[in-house]
């Protein structure tokens, strides 16, 4: 089982390959959609708003928006 040291420090063992990834950054939300990787997105902030025709398409997380 590979492990992964995070950012915070800590050792993480990772079981396989992730297929799949929950996006926390807009900008690099809209890069995955521009890249053509909608797929692989299982989750995103509420604040990803951008393209607007993915926009409900994906879970979404986060605090509150204002």
């Amino acid at each position: 089982m590979p492990l992964c040291i995070d950012q915070m420090g800590s050792r993480v063992a990772v079981p396989e390959n992730p297929e799949r990834l929950v996006s926390l950054v807009k900008s690099q939300t809209e890069l995955l959609y521009d890249l053509v990787l909608e797929v692989i997105i299982a989750g995103q902030t509420q604040f990803c708003i951008h393209p607007k025709e993915h926009f409900n398409s994906a879970a979404k997380t986060g605090g509150k928006k204002s």
